[in-house]
């Protein structure tokens, strides 16, 4: 995998975790093809991009719009699954809108944000803090 670094103009990082497997008892041999096979399988999972959003008062509207044209540029490029907007039921919580989106791998998240950064051509609203971070599924 790719080192992970800055994607866009909105100082975005996004993190990457990698499933580690756990020694019990077997020889090394046996670790060594257990872990090729687990990496195998997570090359075969997608990768869920979490982006908690920080809403500036009275901007919830405006950041939805800004979500809806992102999600507009992104839906259509190379890698790209799927992507729901939630908003917490409370007033005052420190993230009032999540984003939970599917990516095919990581490196197709990273090119599309990069991609949409230099041509997306709608501004950011004021005062929106993006948290973003790419996850792997670990456990079932």
């Amino acid at each position: 995998m790719k080192n992970i670094s800055m994607i866009s103009r909105n100082n975005l990082m996004v993190f990457s975790f990698i499933l580690a497997t756990a020694c019990n008892n077997k020889n090394s041999t046996d670790l060594k093809t257990e872990n090729k096979s687990t990496m195998e399988a997570i090359k075969l999972e997608h990768t869920t991009l979490i982006n908690s959003f920080e809403v500036p008062a009275g901007k919830l509207e405006e950041s939805i719009k800004y979500w809806e044209a992102c999600r507009d540029f992104l839906k259509v490029q190379q890698g790209y699954v799927s992507t729901k907007l939630h908003q917490s039921l409370k007033d005052d919580a420190r993230f009032q809108l999540v984003n939970v989106a599917i990516w095919e791998t990581p490196q197709a998240f990273l090119d599309a944000s990069e991609k949409m950064s230099k041509e997306l051509g709608v501004p950011p609203v004021e005062g929106l803090k993006p948290n973003p971070s790419l996850y792997t599924m670990i456990r079932e």
